[in-house]
């Protein structure tokens, strides 16, 4: 079987937030982008729709940043999991990603990111305008992957500097 990578193409998103509710109904049964593993930002005057989700990045400072170790990397899929046995809610791992994907429970305050659904992503199939794809992994796409990512996280930097 191919590796597969998540492409998440801000240009193509719409701010529908269709994967943020797909994701928080797989994930906790019910309709809530505050409780879905990805979130999107809007900025309406510029129609742009911001998607800050895991990108299961090959440096996962993450998990380093947990103290008790409750966060873990499968070196076969790549995808980080949160131990929630061992999770003290401390946040480390909020402060430590670099793409400001995680997000603490409402309820729990356990940690909050993408799994990719262990491998099969809810979202992708629920994106209509396809700013999310779940493909198989080349060179090519995995450069085009850090590109978009790029240009997102540098996209919001730019809007928190707009709002602060």
């Amino acid at each position: 079987m191919m590796e597969k990578v998540l492409l998440v193409d801000m240009d193509k998103c719409t701010g529908c937030k269709q994967c943020s509710l797909a994701c928080s109904l797989t994930k906790e049964d019910l309709f809530d982008p505050d409780r879905g593993r990805i979130k999107i930002l809007k900025k309406e005057e510029i129609a742009l729709g911001l998607q800050l989700v895991c990108e299961q990045c090959e440096s996962h400072p993450c998990v380093a940043s947990c103290p008790n170790g409750a966060l873990s990397r499968d070196e076969t899929t790549g995808i980080i999991t949160v131990d929630e046995n061992l999770c003290t809610s401390q946040g480390a791992c909020v402060d430590a990603c670099i793409y400001y994907a995680i997000r603490l429970h409402p309820e729990t305050k356990k940690p909050m990111f993408c799994d990719l659904c262990g491998g099969d992503p809810y979202c992708v199939k629920h994106c209509v305008p396809e700013a999310l794809q779940w493909v198989d992994k080349s060179e090519d796409l995995t450069k085009t992957k850090r590109k978009l990512r790029s240009t997102r996280i540098a996209m919001y930097k730019e809007l928190k500097k707009e709002a602060a």
